[in-house]
């Protein structure tokens, strides 16, 4: 018996070890990644139950959405710097200070950070080290969060233009005026157009190669916190007021959901749910066909953003200083975290299958 107990143990201990086997990326488990006031946190998705978190002495992470590539987290701090966290255990590799507080999100490709800061500047960073590649300055704050396609990158400032700048060198291929500040809304891309929206209270349609405008749509209000989504030939976008569906060949509303409590986020679309946060402190999860509110909680949500993955809303709340995990289907509460500040960071999944899922405010939106 003893021999068996011995032998089995030894098993168990070098089954970790064995080349036969692929590690997850983040320790076999779903992971949340989300920003508090001065705390960046990594949160077990299914129980709720703390995995590391990463503290500074100032500012906050509250803006920027992270950016996972391989190994490292990427994600912006008002205290002006540039983080890259290990993944799994939250420690330090590099970080990089800019002249202002870092509100846009990350985007890397081929071993560059892409971000901008309210120091008017558009930066570019060697993934690995931190070291600066180039930067391009802008007429404002870029708050905006970048998204890269092809050989560029593009992002919004406010200064009123969207820009397209050659990924590898900065250099400009064109801009758009449009006049009013984007904030941080951000570009989503599909094929060969852009859609963005901001202050002016419109959503745009660009070919992303030229910098034309193929439509524009008047909403109801400014749409400049919100990120459009792109989904079986639909995009999705909220202003002050309204939930939209609009057809992204002409640009005609198909639905618009209104809500008394105005949205104040991006809508996280899936197949077939968006889920956005309002002003008035409510999560809602619509019918993505109907326009429909299927469930709403009050959270006090303060323009938090809300990530689904593995049938689970995840979502900062805000004013409430907790961290929610909500059933997609019903909203039932599975887990609520408490931390000491409010929250209204989108969060980014690592969910059961190993895949990174995104907010509709980040570049790397799935």
């Amino acid at each position: 018996m003893k021999f068996n107990l011995l032998l089995f143990s030894l098993l168990i201990a070098c089954s970790s070890c064995s080349d036969d086997i692929s590690e997850p990326s983040v320790d076999q488990e779903s992971t949340l990644f989300i920003g508090g006031s001065g705390i960046y946190y990594a949160i077990n998705a299914e129980s709720g139950k703390i995995k590391w978190y990463f503290p500074t002495q100032d500012g906050t992470f509250q803006y920027s959405t992270a950016f996972i590539d391989q190994e490292a987290l990427y994600v912006g701090s008002t205290d002006k710097h540039l983080y890259a966290l290990n993944v799994k255990n939250g420690s330090l590799l590099w970080k990089f200070q800019t002249d202002a507080p870092i509100e846009s999100s990350v985007f890397v490709n081929n071993d560059t950070v892409y971000f901008g800061s309210d120091d008017d500047n558009f930066y570019a960073l060697n993934a690995k080290t931190g070291e600066l590649r180039w930067k391009y300055r802008t007429g404002f704050n870029v708050s905006s969060s970048p998204v890269v396609s092809g050989e560029m990158v593009y992002f919004g400032s406010d200064d009123g233009n969207i820009y397209a700048l050659d990924k590898s060198k900065g250099a400009l291929k064109w801009k758009y005026n449009a006049g009013s500040f984007f904030n941080s809304s951000s570009a989503a891309i599909v094929q060969n157009h852009l859609y963005i929206g901001n202050r002016n209270g419109k959503l745009y349609k660009i070919d992303k190669l030229t910098g034309e405008v193929s439509w524009s749509v008047l909403l109801g209000g400014s749409s400049e916190y919100s990120s459009p989504t792109v989904s079986d030939g639909f995009v999705y976008t909220t202003d002050n007021n309204s939930l939209y569906k609009i057809d992204i060949q002409t640009g005609t509303t198909v639905w618009k959901s209104q809500n008394p409590g105005n949205y104040s986020s991006s809508p996280f679309v899936n197949e077939n749910n968006i889920a956005a946060g309002s002003s008035s402190g409510n999560i809602h999860v619509i019918d993505k066909q109907t326009g429909n509110i299927k469930w709403e909680k009050t959270i006090y949500s303060n323009s938090a953003e809300p990530v689904i993955a593995d049938g689970t809303v995840f979502i900062g709340g805000g004013g409430s200083h907790f961290i929610y995990a909500f059933s997609e289907n019903d909203g039932t509460l599975k887990w609520k975290y408490p931390i000491n500040s409010t929250v209204t960071s989108a969060p980014v999944v690592i969910n059961k299958n190993g895949e990174t899922v995104y907010p509709s405010k980040s570049g790397g939106r799935n």
